[in-house]
């Protein structure tokens, strides 16, 4: 693709958030928020603007259930939380006091208490919680429009690509029901809810397309998701040879599910891994589809999201989990910045730089070690099945903190009756720089490391991947990341510990089949992503991935670096 001649288009850029190619009609949608002004009633209204809220609730939950059936696992997941940050007691509270107390209307009370929230997230060193903000800004504007009567909302045909400034996952659910088949968006970053969702509707995706909304034309549009292009009016010889892909891309499809069960070796006999990350319990039925024995990445923050951290709310989440596979899941720990919607929570001026993973958990003792015991029960019931990850991981000191605690529930525990894997495994995440130079010397004190590439291109990069105006320098394949995978790979290497690749660089062919040739063969990515990377793997031997990561160690910048790789896989 990056060889067709598209100087006589006009093109909208954008970010790759998921692949694929969408021919149709372009509809640009420029949405614009909500805002609420206070409105004050009388105590005489109180009940009426509280009987409103309560039904609008109903109304809402029942919106979104209808949801449910209509999406596969990974997405429901999604949509599932949003029922219970709507049901969520905390919601509730604020939103009758603030009506009863301070006599202020259900739709300014809603708006207000969802602000609230929103605010606190903005201020959060989480990614994870930060990409979650349009989320609670389609949840209260929906719920507005709903006890407002308000029921004017976006419409669209079948076959349209839309153009938009940022799309919640609620309303791209509905809109792919109406027949969307392609979106590109102005803000929002590759780990979005809305970019995640079209990941498994398998809608082609773009985002950070600056000023899309007022370039966009309402004609006829291909939509690159791969290249991060959308090119407007193509002309017919352009059109027909996207035609032509689109049809490719089909077949290879059928043929990747269709391979799924092949072993998983590569032509020079050697065996690989690919395992799952997982953030929702919806999300586990996916592991069959995709021949997932093994969770490599369970996210946890989505209890503290959903307000579910209470001792035994968190084995039952664990337990579940557990059921559903034969294999070993390892359990990451919360990895916030202490963004639990508290008001407790000091204001940072840099979040991402400040108190947010371990150095917080080592902080919140009793949220550490409720987490901790919750996961030694479970492990003394699942021997040999449980591992726990540590997040943002930058000394040897902060290991060594989190292993003496560890011991001394361990101990309490036994004394208390319970069973213990003792011989239960540790590992820390290598996302900052300081941790990969430093791997060897961690290794030691660890019995695994897993390389989160999302965050370690985020601080290597001294990118913001959220921020609109530099996002284009979050490359996750510059060889800067290389050179520091190679060394955490190395250090693995030299004192015998199991290392593996739990970003989004392992969920893509490029990623997997370098990571490979640097020695790493245990990969851990969103389940839809196995069968295109175990396809490349058995489809080479191990003397070319290990020429290809080398050829990217002498690369001096990404381009360089897709321009190999595509000229190795055509070779």
């Amino acid at each position: 693709m990056s060889k067709i001649d598209y100087k006589s288009h006009k093109v909208i850029k954008g970010i790759s958030a998921n692949s694929g190619i969408a021919i149709g009609k372009v509809v640009c949608i420029d949405n614009k928020g909500r805002k609420v002004h206070p409105n004050i009633i009388t105590e005489s209204e109180v009940e009426v603007h509280l009987k409103a809220f309560r039904n609008g609730r109903e109304l809402l939950v029942q919106e979104l259930s209808g949801m449910l059936d209509y999406l596969d696992p990974s997405s429901s997941a999604i949509i599932e939380t949003q029922k219970q940050i709507v049901l969520d007691s905390e919601v509730e509270r604020r939103v009758e006091s603030i009506i009863k107390d301070e006599l202020l209307s259900g739709d300014y009370a809603i708006y207000k208490t969802f602000c609230d929230f929103i605010e606190r997230l903005k201020e959060s060193g989480s990614e994870l919680f930060r990409q979650r903000i349009v989320d609670l800004e389609n949840l209260r504007d929906r719920f507005i429009d709903i006890i407002c009567k308000d029921e004017q909302g976006v419409t669209i045909e079948k076959g349209t690509i839309l153009v938009t400034k940022e799309l919640s996952p609620t309303e791209l659910v509905a809109l792919h029901s109406e027949g969307l088949i392609g979106l590109v968006m102005e803000r929002s970053g590759v780990t979005s809810h809305a970019a995640l969702i079209a990941q498994s509707l398998e809608i082609p995706c773009i985002v950070s397309a600056k000023n899309a909304t007022a370039k966009a034309l309402n004609t006829t549009g291909v939509l690159d998701g791969k290249e991060g292009l959308l090119i407007l009016d193509p002309e017919e010889e352009l059109l027909d040879t996207y035609k032509a892909k689109l049809q490719k891309l089909k077949n290879t499809q059928k043929r990747l599910l269709k391979n799924i069960s092949e072993p998983s070796h590569t032509k020079s006999g050697t065996e690989f891994f690919l395992s799952a990350n997982v953030e929702f319990e919806s999300e586990l039925t996916q592991l069959k589809k995709y021949n997932a024995s093994n969770i490599g990445l369970l996210r946890t923050e989505g209890l503290i999201f959903s307000n579910r951290i209470a001792f035994q709310e968190q084995i039952k989440f664990y337990e579940s989990v557990l059921s559903s596979t034969d294999g070993w899941v390892t359990f990451r720990l919360f990895d916030v910045g202490g963004d639990k919607l508290s008001d407790k929570i000091p204001e940072e001026a840099n979040p991402f730089l400040g108190w947010r993973g371990i150095r917080m958990l080592l902080d919140e003792k009793h949220l550490l070690e409720t987490q901790l015991k919750a996961l030694l029960i479970c492990a003394g019931k699942n021997k040999g099945r449980v591992k726990i990850l540590v997040p943002m991981i930058s000394v040897e000191e902060e290991i060594l903190q989190l292993k003496q605690v560890i011991s001394e529930l361990q101990n309490y525990l036994v004394h208390s009756g319970h069973a213990i894997d003792e011989d239960i495994a540790l590992g820390a995440m290598i996302e900052v720089p300081s941790a990969a130079l430093n791997a060897e010397n961690l290794a030691k004190h660890l019995d695994f490391m897993s390389i989160g590439t999302n965050d370690l291109t985020q601080y290597t990069m001294a990118v913001d991947r959220g921020n609109e105006k530099i996002c284009s320098l979050y490359q996750q394949y510059h060889p800067s990341l290389w050179k520091l995978i190679k060394i955490t790979s190395e250090a693995a290497s030299k004192t015998n510990t199991e290392i593996t690749v739990c970003g989004e660089l392992a969920g893509n062919v490029l990623g997997g089949c370098g990571l490979f040739g640097l020695g790493i063969k245990n990969l851990s990515m969103i389940s839809n992503a196995i069968p295109k990377v175990k396809e490349e793997l058995i489809s080479h031997s191990d003397s070319e991935f290990i020429e290809l990561a080398e050829s990217f160690l002498e690369a001096s910048n990404t381009t360089q670096i897709k321009e190999i790789f595509e000229d190795w896989r055509i070779y």
